[in-house]
């Protein structure tokens, strides 16, 4: 019976695959690549919507679509945000290839109805696609563009500080999130001590923001992944812009090198006040001292892509960001103080070294293969030199150089496949491998005096190997239910430990009418790596370290579910609840915090647990004149751990409990154009004490003994409210073919709002020996104007 049994399931699932195969046979594949028709650059996320049947597909990192519809006569629209839609009608009587280019609009102002239909249906809860118009339309901080700073205002995603590129999404740390670069970790996101981010607008063409529903061939964070595609090169002719800003001057040219088959991508920024710092350090000198400081930073993205024939493409890319501040000092003296002398650079940055090969295999199965080199660094680096006495008798030198230096460097290997077995089915699949060098750090100490030399050297390397393999199914079920499902193993080698991990994910759609659709997904998420902080506001020593024996791989668990309801007139209203709960997060333990120095960093922290938990709601308006979006959320993030804070909950640094963000862009005419964008969120949560415990002097004696501070408990102090309004506006004039000047004028806190970034504790001492202590706000920018002025040709 048992047998037979078995028999009869096996018949009915091989007779219910049989008729899911009939049934797709009846239909036919239409299958291709949708471009911009000037540049020839591949659309990411371009839509494909069938209107009878109601079927719809969207473009993938390659700019690939498939879609299976039945066969006759097929009306099919073609659309992309920012460009003219194309509608095509034909006889399908056979799987057929159709290769799409779209023209940019020439009228921004128009809407596309169609579109919002197909984005219904393919759009996912917690995935944001982020035009890189948008970003350059947002207000920002010395009116320089910024994508770190347009993410801040999509629900779930805030910044750690003011003016900070960092980004705390659903209450995780900047460390938690997954940053890729052409699909290269970045580990550092920041110029300027994290005032501006690394990524040039000029160099993008798509950026998708996961908060939730991460697919399969995504690991290694927790809170995040923010993929980030930069272009590939105008192949029709050239094109570029050339920028001047109060902050920064860049340079951005593009075109091709054989027309239609190779073409190349070149953005340049560098800051220029270093230029004038030296006038302004003239101030600060006097004949018995002087005290100097400098600072510049500069980005180069370069890529070159070649098309070697229609299923073959090459493309090798190189990103180095670089930033140093310098500073000296001088004191004259006397004979008897005598002469010093002291000089310092700071500087960090990332090199990235990208090579791809992409390839259409088969008709429904493509291939990318990648070779990366990654390498971040930071390093300080001071001397000294001392000299008492006045003549050649006296006279005596002391020389004292320090050296401070971390990073990591990162040798990949990733190959990635997308398989269109069935119409109704993308299944992706693929495997990583990463070499890490962990240099925590390198500290290098030598002395020398007239009749001693000494000389100190720690050096610490940790090496890692990082191995991950992951297959996924998007899984059209019907026209209104959609399910991908995905698993990724990880593993994870170091100092002869092994860590491996299983991470299921699963994300379910369903169209409920053609205008409202529901979505639910779970996530597991490992994390390999942690990020040890300092505090400090300029001089920050942040480094990246492995896990250990005593320290094990952080995890996740997230689930989340929402709905999407499309209104009249372009308005797109959506609402996410999101439940995170983490394990083996770290947090410095009581008394201790990070000074630089990684060696037994494990033995000052401690392993516990956390969760996040909110919701969010959004109401967007994604065409016409007027588009921009309100969202706010409600969430709470905590910690535990059992030897921190008596083993009791309490706020993370990242809890804020209300978070609003208003933005609005109005096209007044074809010239100009403003921008608006407010923010407010709950203040942030510091450790104060409240109470001091001073003890009595001993007798004859007039010294107080230092007492004990009394903390309520870990983050008990919320600082005020924080909120703040941005304008920009754009004049675009002298146009001529495709040559036109853009005029950027902005204000960064528009209305001069002084919000805390510090609160301290200072003690003013009375007559009778008692003290006040009062709370002092440090802020840190008031009103801020922009200036800029691109040339585009």
């Amino acid at each position: 019976m048992c047998i037979l049994f078995m028999n009869k399931k096996s018949t009915i699932v091989i007779f219910s695959l049989f008729f899911c195969i009939s049934l797709s046979a009846q239909n036919h594949t239409i299958n291709g690549y949708i471009r911009d028709a000037e540049s020839k650059e591949m659309l990411i996320g371009a839509n494909v919507f069938e209107t009878e049947s109601r079927t719809g597909s969207h473009t993938n990192a390659e700019g690939f679509y498939t879609i299976s519809l039945p066969k006759g006569k097929r009306n099919i629209i073609f659309s992309y945000l920012g460009y003219e839609s194309m509608a095509m009608e034909f006889d399908l009587q056979k799987d057929t290839t159709i290769h799409i280019y779209l023209n940019p609009a020439v009228n921004e102002l128009s809407e596309v109805i169609v579109s919002h239909h197909i984005q219904l249906r393919e759009m996912q809860l917690g995935v944001v696609n982020m035009p890189v118009s948008t970003i350059r339309a947002t207000p920002a901080l010395l009116g320089e563009t910024d994508l770190m700073k347009t993410l801040q205002l999509i629900p779930g995603v805030q910044s750690t500080s003011e003016g900070k590129s960092d980004l705390s999404v659903r209450g995780g740390s900047p460390d938690q999130n997954l940053i890729l670069f052409d699909g290269v970790p970045v580990y550092n996101p920041n110029h300027v001590f994290g005032f501006l981010s690394v990524f040039n607008t000029d160099a993008l063409k798509d950026v998708m923001l996961y908060k939730s529903s991460f697919p399969a061939r995504f690991g290694g964070r927790l809170s995040s992944v923010i993929d980030i595609s930069t272009k590939d090169g105008n192949k029709q002719r050239f094109s570029g812009s050339a920028s001047i800003g109060l902050p920064v001057m860049k340079f951005n040219l593009e075109g091709p090198i054989i027309k239609d088959r190779t073409s190349f991508t070149f953005s340049a920024r560098r800051s220029y006040v270093d230029l004038f710092m030296g006038t302004i350090n003239d101030w600060f000198v006097d004949e018995n001292s002087s005290s100097t400081a400098n600072f510049f930073f500069h980005d180069i993205n370069a890529k070159i892509h070649h098309k070697v024939d229609d299923k073959t493409s090459l493309s090798l890319s190189v990103y180095n960001g670089y930033d140093k501040l310098m500073q000296e000092t001088s004191d004259i003296g006397n004979a008897a103080t005598g002469h010093s002398a002291s000089s310092g650079n700071l500087d960090w940055g990332t090199t990235i070294i990208n090579g791809q090969l992409r390839r259409m295999l088969a008709p429904n199965l493509s291939m990318r293969t990648m070779l990366t080199y990654n390498r971040y660094h930071y390093k300080v680096n001071t001397e000294d030199e001392f000299t008492t006495g006045n003549d050649w008798q006296t006279k005596e030198k002391a020389f004292r150089n320090f050296l401070f230096s971390s990073g990591i460097q990162d040798y990949s290997a990733a190959a990635d496949f997308e398989y269109f077995p069935l119409p109704n089915h993308t299944i992706r699949f693929g495997t990583t491998y990463t070499f890490h060098h962990f240099k925590p750090e390198v500290v290098s100490i030598s002395i020398q005096t007239d009749e001693t030399k000494t000389s100190e050297n720690t050096p610490k390397h940790t090496y890692a190997n990082n191995w991950a393999l992951y297959a996924e199914d998007d899984w059209r079920i019907s026209n209104r239910m959609n399910l991908n499902a995905g698993l990724r193993f990880s593993l994870f080698n170091v100092d002869n430990k092994t860590y491996t991990g299983l991470d299921p994910r699963l994300s379910l759609r369903y169209l409920l009418t053609e205008k409202m659709a529901l979505q639910t997904s779970y996530t597991m998420m490992q994390q390999y790596v942690h990020l040890l902080s300092s505090n400090s506001i300029i001089l920050q020593t942040d480094l990246w370290v492995p896990v250990t024996g005593n320290v094990k791989p952080m995890r996740s668990h997230q689930y989340s579910f929402g709905m999407f309801y499309e209104l009249p007139k372009s308005f797109l209203f959506s609402v996410e609840s999101y439940y995170k709960d983490m394990r083996n997060v770290i947090e410095y333990k009581d008394g201790i915090s990070y000074t630089g120095v990684s060696a037994g960093w494990e033995h000052s922290v401690e392993a516990g647990i956390g969760r996040s938990y909110g919701i969010e709601f959004s109401l967007e308006k994604r065409a016409g004149r007027t588009t921009g979006i309100a969202a706010y959320t409600w969430s709470k993030s905590e910690r535990k751990f059992d030897e921190i804070n008596y083993g009791e909950w309490f706020p993370s640094k990242f809890d804020r409990r209300h978070v609003i963000n208003l933005s609005l862009n109005y096209q007044i005419n074809k010239n100009f154009d403003i921008a608006t964008a407010w923010t407010y969120h709950s203040g942030d949560r510091i450790t104060l004490a409240m109470m001091s415990h001073v003890g009595h002097p001993m007798p004859d004696d007039w010294n107080f003994i230092d007492g004990l501070l009394e903390l309520e408990h870990r983050n008990n102090f919320q600082m005020a409210p924080y909120h703040r309004l941005d304008i920009g506006i754009n004049y675009t004039f002298a146009r001529r073919n495709n040559r036109f000047c853009v005029l950027n004028l902005s204000a960064y806190n528009a209305y001069n709002r002084m919000n805390p970034y510090r609160v301290i504790v200072s003690a003013d001492s009375k007559e009778d020996y008692t003290y006040t202590y009062r709370l002092k706000q440090i802020t840190l920018f008031p009103i801020i104007p922009g200036l800029s002025f691109t040339y585009h040709f």
